[in-house]
């Protein structure tokens, strides 16, 4: 899919941009009484608050909304989008733990069961893990939020799971 996405925006800095951010927050394109709307769950969001976030016209985002309307294998993709909740910035503050994985190159299997299997054997539980696609994300990392904060010692461990460069206490 993401080779699709590149091919149909190539050529657009702008509107791949646009649509990195939306598949990253889970901004949807639907059409609502004949016309297509952006959305972040249910809220209606305006495409001249996307431009001023990008800092592009009002009509590169009325474009982009176009290509993917008129794109039935976009428009299929983009509809069903989803926003989440991420407690990356948020989690540390109500007692949760909150670590960020850099791997050595993240399409190799099995960092995150690595990962899960220290938290697991030292009895931590995890709330939330959230990973970037390294198709879509120049930097790829995880950000996994436990029910408590993670000992040094298990930090150590983490450190030595195979395919981990990286592993940053947030």
């Amino acid at each position: 899919m993401w080779d699709y996405i590149d091919k149909v925006f190539e050529g657009y800095p702008a509107e791949t941009k646009i649509v990195q951010k939306m598949i990253k927050i889970g901004i949807s394109v639907k059409i609502l009484y004949d016309e297509p709307k952006l959305f972040c769950d249910a809220i209606e969001i305006k495409p001249n608050s996307i431009a001023r976030a990008f800092n592009v016209d009002r009509r590169v985002v009325v474009n982009l909304i176009k290509k993917i309307i008129d794109d039935n294998k976009l428009f299929a993709f983009f509809s069903n989008l989803e926003p989440i909740s991420n407690f990356e910035n948020s989690g540390s503050k109500i007692g949760f733990g909150v670590i960020e994985i850099i791997p050595v190159d993240a399409s190799k299997p099995g960092i995150i069961a690595g990962v899960m299997n220290i938290l697991a054997d030292g009895g931590i539980s995890i709330r939330q893990v959230i990973t970037d696609d390294p198709d879509l994300i120049d930097n790829p990392r995880a950000i996994i939020v436990t029910t408590e904060p993670v000992s040094g010692e298990m930090l150590n461990k983490i450190k030595k799971v195979d395919g981990v460069k990286a592993v940053l206490l947030l």
